[in-house]
């Protein structure tokens, strides 16, 4: 096994994000500063901030990042929409000084995200199991992964769902619902088994598969694409991606999870988990009944 020590943590990924610069910077009100806040400006404590000024009418001047123009300065063609900004559409230009929150645009855009077909994204093969680029994961091998506006899709990784196998149901929670890091945030069952999985993150619930909702067994077949189980708005999305695992830490957290796994088949006098670069089997409790349902879960989903 590679030596688990943490690496260094990157700046917040987004997924498919092609621009990071804030939108009062490409606009020209701001000097250039990065968006730390995945383009979700009604949260965003700078975009809070400069719209007072604005409420105000103290000019653009006196905050740490501004400089002395005024948003009615800024010429038409470099008031660009952050949708505009980050990639999402290829012309769209700013009509409410930046203030999404009341923008028909934005809510519009909003409701097209979380309708939008999810696809497997590409993957690479760790002691057997797939795993993407750009996901946050968390120790009970539920991921996370970070959208424009804020978003945070959430689902079971390969490894639970090739530890489980083919699940009767998932139970997911209501919309509107609250889920934090590290409690139960959906119900598993298969047979007469049962088991919880944690949620990587705090929020509240926006949306939910509904394709899982009719055919939970589904989820196992594209654990990172179409097998995504909620949408979650983030009430503490900073602090939560540092809890979690990722790039190069989450292969070593991998790892050692396969290796505790196969010393536990070893222990039953079955075979290994799989041969290195291999893929594993789809169904491993189905496979090994020995290991025990209730024992997969409290060692590795409820960690």
């Amino acid at each position: 096994m590679k030596n688990q020590e943490k690496t260094k943590k990157s700046p917040m990924v987004v997924f498919d994000l092609t621009s990071n610069l804030c939108v009062w910077s490409k606009a020209g009100v701001a000097e250039a500063r990065s968006c730390h806040n995945a383009f979700d400006c009604t949260t965003c404590a700078f975009d809070h901030k400069v719209q007072r000024e604005l409420a105000e009418a103290k000019g653009l001047h006196s905050g740490r990042w501004l400089d002395k123009k005024r948003y009615s300065d800024v010429p038409f063609e470099e008031r660009k929409c952050r949708y505009m900004l980050s990639g999402q559409v290829s012309e769209k230009y700013c009509v409410r000084a930046f203030n999404c929150a009341s923008c028909e645009y934005d809510q519009m855009m909003e409701d097209t995200h979380l309708a939008a077909e999810v696809h497997e994204p590409p993957s690479h093969i760790v002691s057997g199991f797939a795993l993407p680029e750009n996901y946050y994961f968390h120790r009970g091998h539920t991921w996370t992964r970070v959208e424009y506006g804020g978003w945070l899709r959430v689902g079971m990784d390969d490894f639970a769902h090739r530890l489980l196998g083919p699940l009767d149901r998932i139970e997911l929670p209501e919309l509107g619902g609250t889920v934090r890091q590290g409690d139960p945030g959906c119900g598993l069952s298969r047979d007469r088994n049962k088991a919880k999985v944690l949620s990587p993150v705090d929020g509240i619930v926006v949306s939910v598969n509904p394709k899982i909702k009719s055919k939970a067994a589904a989820a196992g077949s594209s654990p990172y694409g179409e097998g995504w189980l909620m949408l979650v708005k983030p009430t503490h999305l900073q602090p939560n991606l540092r809890n979690l695992l990722y790039g190069e830490e989450v292969e070593y957290w991998v790892e050692d999870e396969a290796a505790r796994l196969n010393k536990m088949i070893q222990d039953t006098g079955e075979l290994r988990l799989a041969a290195t670069g291999g893929r594993v089997v789809e169904d491993i409790v189905g496979n090994i009944p020995k290991l025990g349902w209730d024992r997969l879960v409290h060692e590795f989903l409820l960690t």
